[in-house]
């Protein structure tokens, strides 16, 4: 594990020495001594989600030029930043449902739309309640609200910011969540926020600008399916624009992160209170020919954001391990004095990284998969219907699009973004790892499960086919 060191100016020399002698601090612990976290029982927990945040859109990750999440920035100095994680879905009813319960989509069930978490899948907020946590979300996302089953386990569940891709929201997230979070203070509390804004449509905000001077024919604003009927038309000024649009979305919403991380230091709360700040899925932007997300398991729709701090007992740092938001909950839940004896969790507990006593493992296994249909009142629209596997291990990225049974091979450090297809029969890598994927597919055919699906009424079809997710 390396240090992060990140300095922003002669303003940020203070803070830089402190992280510095912060990072001395890490980098002589002795790995073999790890220091004793606190216990699950003495600690709040919020878990921060930014829906549709790939990790390339933020500094300290892979841009580190990029300055307009400075909330994220001042959170990562204090806590481990881990550079290379992963969602295992690239949309966010089957990511956000892996993050409750540390299963494969395949294996909670929740893969397409309609899809309900099954009530015999006991989520993270369930567990938490269960050890006396109070348990509260405020979620702003449509895919999320309570009729889809995952409000499972929480005492509250706020989805009055589920307004869709017009409203801009995060605002009020934070209001609520503050709310909440001063109401409970003075119990243990688990909270989850979800903060929708850089999602489709992509709007301006212009006092974080980053797309003025652009004089092409796109306006902020546009629908999604506008934006795909030009695909063929756009140049890369065009391109370059939707992109700034998208950031500026995500510095609006770090601000309004912000504020509730400040809201947790100005009450006392910032030294007992375990946050994780990641996304459930990244955005395409042209790369591979499409905008949006949902139907490819391209690096840029996989790789997100993910930071973890408790100040005073999580040193400062930075693992370039592969992990995975299903490692969240074995995270939290392994820091209880009572974890579960038998747990069933696809996810691995991060806390041997988070206290310095390993490194992580450089060649684990990353899978990811996505099963994408509509719903059967629901017109097809078959660019959009995928069923795709991928397996990441170390800087090879094999996929398997199961429909066209169709391979890909990627070198991940040589090409990044994934343009160059170096699938042969012969290569090394697909000779070692084809056969695990393949592996994996036959047992996920065999013992996964589907999720109960509820017929959905006119009204949601009208919000999904506004969010772009239908025709």
């Amino acid at each position: 594990m390396t240090s992060l060191v990140r300095v922003n100016g002669a303003k940020a020399m203070a803070a830089s020495v402190a992280l510095v002698f912060a990072v001395v601090a890490w980098m002589a612990r002795d790995p073999l001594a790890p220091e004793p976290l606190p216990s699950l029982e003495s600690l709040n927990v919020i878990v921060i989600v930014i829906d549709t945040f790939g990790s390339e859109h933020a500094g300290g990750f892979h841009n580190p030029g990029l300055d307009h999440t400075p909330a994220l920035d001042r959170l990562a100095q204090r806590g481990v930043v881990f550079r290379s994680a992963f969602a295992p879905a690239p949309w966010t009813q089957p990511s956000v449902a892996s993050l409750f319960t540390s299963l494969m989509p395949s294996q909670h069930g929740v893969k397409s739309f309609g899809d309900h978490l099954p009530e015999d899948v006991e989520t993270l907020a369930a567990q938490l309640k269960a050890r006396g946590f109070k348990t509260g979300a405020v979620i702003s996302n449509q895919g999320l609200v309570s009729p889809f089953g995952f409000a499972s386990g929480f005492d509250w569940y706020d989805q009055s910011s589920a307004k869709g891709h017009e409203a801009i929201t995060s605002n009020d997230v934070t209001d609520t969540a503050i709310s909440w979070v001063d109401r409970n203070r003075d119990s243990r509390f688990f909270l989850f926020a979800h903060y929708f804004d850089p999602h489709y449509q992509y709007h301006q905000h212009p006092e974080h600008d980053l797309s003025s001077g652009y004089d092409g024919p796109l306006r902020t604003g546009m629908s999604i399916r506008e934006l795909r009927d030009r695909r063929t038309e756009m140049s890369r000024d065009d391109i370059d624009f939707l992109i700034a649009l998208h950031r500026e979305e995500i510095a609006y919403t770090d601000g309004q992160v912000g504020r509730l991380l400040d809201h947790l230091a100005a009450t006392g709360l910032e030294e007992r209170t375990l946050v994780v700040l990641t996304s459930d899925h990244g955005e395409e932007f042209m790369r591979h020919g499409w905008i949006g997300h949902t139907r490819t398991l391209y690096d840029e729709l996989m790789r997100v954001p993910l930071i973890v701090s408790l100040p005073g007992a999580i040193a400062p740092g930075v693992s370039d391990a592969p992990v995975s938001i299903l490692d969240i909950l074995p995270t939290i839940l392994e820091l209880s004095e009572s974890p579960p004896a038998r747990p069933n969790w696809t996810g691995r507990s991060l806390l041997p990284i988070l206290t310095g006593a390993d490194a992580g493992d450089a060649d684990r296994e990353i899978l990811g998969e996505v099963s994408y249909d509509m719903p059967a009142r629901i017109k097809k629209d078959r660019e959009k219907v995928a069923r795709m596997t991928s397996l990441l291990v170390g800087d090879f990225k094999l996929i398997h699009d199961l429909i066209a049974d169709e391979w890909k091979l990627f070198d991940l450090d040589a090409d990044p973004e994934e343009l160059t297809n170096l699938y042969d029969h012969d290569h090394p890598a697909v000779m070692r790892w084809r056969p695990v994927l393949e592996r994996w597919e036959a047992t996920r055919d065999r013992v996964g499960r589907d999720a109960p699906r509820r017929e959905l009424s006119d009204a949601e079809i009208e919000r999904l086919r506004g969010l772009g997710y239908v025709r």
